[in-house]
Parts: structure tokens; C-alpha cells; sequence
């Protein structure tokens, strides 16, 4: 009986306990929090990312503009580590977990991955990818080289054609999407359009039979059933500023903290100038010390600061008027400013009038290369509103004025007319030969001002166009380094493997140091 009673009640307090353990589990899970997050929601989440805001150190490293107060920054070429996006590339690969079936996220995904990998390799090299993502089972993941980066981008971004193309005849959905809203057969050309970014980024290495560069871009113009690509702006990759949840940078709240610091480089107005280039009244204001000389409306007014100047002098003769500031009509008047273009049809136009100028191709969907050429300045001049011919309207800040001031702004007419400019010896596409892709390249430049992040320093560091200034301002002993650091966590945490990586630039992590596709 006595051992009964102890059965009974050693099986009640486990009964009881395990009971209470359960209970316990249950009153551990928060119901307040998903136990999965929607593909929709992360698709949200990582498309942030692809933004490059038009203000900060991209800008002035691809040589805009310029800081001229060295309390808010500097023009200082410091490369320090590149861009991380592995937080968000794990994102990627959560939302192809979530996918749910849906091929038409599997799509995004290997197109983010693609997107992601490539910037962080263009800036730095070699990285880590096939063994990445991996978390705890993997913390020190190896250098894939950056071919193998290339190589494996090519092959997402095929598979992200057609996995779409078979989702769009399904007439498959998603949602998310802040860019073309969830409008799957923007994605599509926005892909393939991505694809010959990529391939003109490789034009040094047209010879490796691996790469297939040239025949991959022919394959692609060649067959735009099977391959769609950009047709005009309206399938451009833009981020659009919202009020008040997601502003412009400049707007009329951050004017005070450096309107006054910010004057255009000589590197960009000189061009714009020297072309005789309408644009130049948008982006730009007149130096004011030159309105003594030249009226407000000729270009010899705008003068733009070389990026190297010592700062102390820029901010001087800023002060004295001596420089042309960015326009604050346009760039801080609203708090909404313009759309960021981030991949777009005018940089199409020119990466298409690139491959034919370099024989990669004989046509395109327009035609010759003068054809793209002209066709990526009018869209330009189009995002600008700048008309073909007639009259247009032009606003500089009065001197002495602020954003605040009840009328801050002087309006002046400004002729304009296409043909005018472009019959100009200076514009006018000379052929398929080095001047002839010289100017392709300085357009693209212009096209790409305050847009596409670091893509005129990627293709200057390519090219050589535009020249580059230097000098004390920019450091690095007045040489524009070709290639960012590698985080510094990769030197503490991923030590071998990092030690492996810069093997290769004399067991430097040098910013000097030349990277495989500039070879």
C-alpha cells in the first residue's frame, strides 16, 4: 500500500511538472511576433537597399561636388572598407525560404543576389560568396575570386529571365515591391538591362572564353523576346522620396547644415561648360563673383572647384563667390527633390552605344551608336525637363537670401535648342573610333550626375573618362585609388582567409592595388 501511494503520487508530480513545463512553453511564445515573415515583407525590406542616396562621399568621389567646410566632411579619397550587404543578403536568402512556391520571388532573389554581390565585389575584389550566408556553420567563409563573382551573377541573372518570363505567362503575383508595383515585366527588362551593365563593367576581358562578354551582350540585344530590356524612362529602377516618412537628403530642413558648404566641382561644371550644356543651369548656380563680368545666364559664369584644392582655400574663395554652388532650387527647395535613378534608360542608351562603338555589336534597338547616343541625351535632358527647342525657365538663389525668404529665387529665360547643340564639333558622335567613345563616356557622366551611386567612379577607374582631378584635397598622394578596403571584421574575425585575399596586392589591403577586371 505504502508503495503504491508513492507510485500514485511520484506519477501526479510528473504529470503536474510536465504539464506545467507545457504551459510554460506556451506562455514563452510571444504572439506578438511572427513566427515566419511574409517574402512580401522582406522583399520590402531588401529593396531599401539598392538605394544610393544622392548626397555623401559617392558623390564626391565620382566628382559632383564638393565639401568646401571641413566640419562636415571632406573630398579626401580615405577608401576605408566597402559597402557590406550581407545583412541584407541573408535577408535575400530568408525570403526564398518564405517563397511559399512563388518562382516569381526565386526571380528577385537571384537577381538581388546578383545585384549585391557584383557592387561589393567592384568595390573590393575578391569576396566571399559560395561559402557566405551560411551563419553559424560557417564563420570564416573563403574568397571567391572576382571572376567567380562575375560568373555566377551571369548564371542568377539567366535563370531570373526566365524564371520570370515563365511567372508572367502564369500570370503570377507579388507584392512589396516599392519600385514598379509588383510589376513583374519591369523586373524582367530590369534584369536583362542590369546584365549589360555587368558585361560593359568587363570590357577588359573580352578575350576569356569563360566570360563570353561580347556574345553574351550580342545574345542579349539580338533576342528581345527571350531577353526584354529598358525601352524608355519609364522602366527605370528609381527610388521616389517620400514626406514626411522617407525625404529627400536635401531639403529645406538640412539647408542650414550645408547648402552654403556644398559648391559643384570643376570636373563636372568644366564639362558642362566646355559643351555648352543646358543641364549646367539646373544642377548649377553662377559663382557670384563672375556676375560683374557675365550675365547669370552665360555659361562662362559657372565655375566649378578642382576636387583637390586644399580645402581651406575652396572654402575662402567659395566665400568670395569665386565658385559655383549645386542649384538649391532644384536640390533643396522641396522635401521631396527627385527620384534617385538607380539603373535607367538613358545609362542603357550608352552602355548599347559602347558595345557597338567597340564592335561588340553592329546595331541596336535604335539603330548605330549615334543613334543610343543621342537618344541617352535627350532622355537626360528630358529628366530635367529641359525642352528641345524654345524657352525654358531657370532659378538661382539671391545672394544674401534663405530657403525661408518669401521670394529667395531669381528667374531668367534661357534659349535652348537641340540642334544648336548638338551639331557643336564637341557633341556631335564622330564615329566608332576614340573620340567617338570618348564622348559617349562624357555623356554618360553628365547622364549620371547625382544618380546610380558609385557608377561614374566604376567607370572612370574603367576608362579614364572624365579625367579625374587631384591634389592635396583628395590625399592618397593625389592618386584616385582603384578598389576599397575589406571590412574590419573580416581582418579580425576572418583572418586566414582575409591574409589569402590580399596575398595579391603584396600583403596589402592597398587601395592602390590593381583588382582582376581592371587588368
Amino acid at each position: 500500500m505504502k508503495k503504491n501511494n508513492i507510485l500514485i503520487v511520484t506519477v501526479s508530480l510528473f504529470v503536474l511538472l510536465f504539464s506545467s513545463c507545457s504551459d510554460f512553453n506556451e506562455l514563452k511564445k510571444n504572439e506578438n511576433l511572427a513566427g515566419a515573415v511574409p517574402a512580401s515583407i522582406l522583399l520590402n525590406n531588401v529593396l531599401y537597399s539598392l538605394n544610393d542616396e544622392p548626397e555623401g562621399m559617392n558623390e564626391r568621389w565620382c566628382q559632383y561636388y564638393l565639401m568646401n567646410y571641413d566640419y562636415y566632411g571632406n573630398n579626401r579619397y580615405d577608401f576605408g572598407g566597402g559597402d557590406n550587404y550581407y545583412k541584407t543578403l541573408k535577408n535575400v536568402k530568408q525570403m526564398e525560404t518564405e517563397a511559399m512556391g512563388n518562382q516569381a520571388y526565386i526571380a528577385l532573389a537571384d537577381f538581388l543576389k546578383a545585384y549585391y554581390f557584383t557592387k561589393m565585389s567592384l568595390e573590393m575584389g575578391d569576396i566571399p560568396m559560395s561559402e557566405a550566408l551560411a551563419g553559424v556553420s560557417n564563420l570564416t567563409p573563403k574568397y571567391n575570386t572576382q571572376k567567380e563573382v562575375f560568373v555566377q551573377a551571369f548564371q542568377w541573372l539567366e535563370t531570373a529571365n526566365s524564371l520570370l518570363a515563365t511567372e508572367i505567362s502564369k500570370g503570377t503575383t507579388i507584392a512589396g515591391d516599392i519600385y514598379y508595383g509588383n510589376n513583374l515585366s519591369k523586373w524582367q527588362k530590369l534584369v536583362n538591362t542590369f546584365r549589360l551593365r555587368l558585361l560593359i563593367h568587363l570590357s577588359k576581358k573580352t578575350s576569356d572564353t569563360d566570360l563570353n562578354v561580347k556574345q553574351q551582350f550580342a545574345k542579349i540585344i539580338a533576342t528581345p523576346a527571350t531577353y526584354p530590356i529598358m525601352t524608355s524612362a519609364a522602366d527605370d529602377l528609381k527610388f521616389t522620396y517620400l514626406y514626411p516618412s522617407n525625404m529627400y537628403p536635401r531639403n529645406p530642413g538640412s539647408y542650414g547644415y550645408n547648402a552654403t558648404r556644398e559648391n559643384c566641382s570643376d570636373t563636372y561644371v568644366g564639362l558642362l561648360t566646355k559643351l555648352q550644356d543646358p543641364r549646367v543651369f539646373i544642377t548649377c548656380e553662377p559663382a557670384q563673383a563672375l556676375l560683374s563680368t557675365y550675365s547669370a545666364t552665360d555659361f562662362n559664369v559657372f565655375k566649378g572647384a578642382n576636387p583637390g584644392e586644399d580645402q581651406g582655400i575652396m572654402y575662402t574663395k567659395n566665400t568670395n563667390g569665386q565658385y559655383s554652388m549645386i542649384n538649391r532650387y532644384h536640390f533643396y527647395r522641396t522635401y521631396t527633390g527627385e527620384p534617385t535613378l538607380e539603373i535607367s534608360y538613358q545609362e542603357l542608351c550608352f552602355n548599347i552605344a559602347e558595345a557597338i562603338n567597340r564592335g561588340w555589336i553592329t546595331t541596336g534597338p535604335l539603330g548605330t551608336a549615334e543613334d543610343h547616343y543621342k537618344a541617352g541625351i535627350k532622355t537626360s535632358w528630358a529628366f530635367y525637363s529641359i525642352p528641345s527647342s524654345g524657352a525654358m525657365s531657370v532659378y538661382f538663389m539671391k545672394q544674401g537670401s534663405g530657403i525661408s525668404d518669401a521670394s529667395p529665387y531669381n528667374t531668367y529665360s534661357v534659349n535652348v535648342d537641340w540642334d544648336t547643340y548638338y551639331n557643336q564639333s564637341t557633341v556631335k558622335y564622330t564615329g566608332n573610333d576614340n573620340t567617338g567613345l570618348t564622348q559617349i563616356l562624357q555623356q554618360k557622366y553628365l547622364a549620371l550626375a547625382f544618380h546610380s551611386g558609385l557608377e561614374s567612379y566604376f567607370t572612370y577607374r574603367r576608362t579614364g573618362v572624365p579625367t579625374f582631378e587631384t591634389g592635396t584635397g583628395t590625399g592618397n598622394n593625389q592618386k584616385i585609388p582603384v578598389r576599397f578596403q575589406y571590412f574590419d571584421s573580416e581582418k579580425t574575425a576572418n583572418t586566414a582567409n582575409y591574409k589569402a585575399a590580399i596575398s595579391q596586392y603584396n600583403n596589402n589591403d592597398d587601395i592602390n592595388g590593381v583588382m582582376w577586371i581592371l587588368k
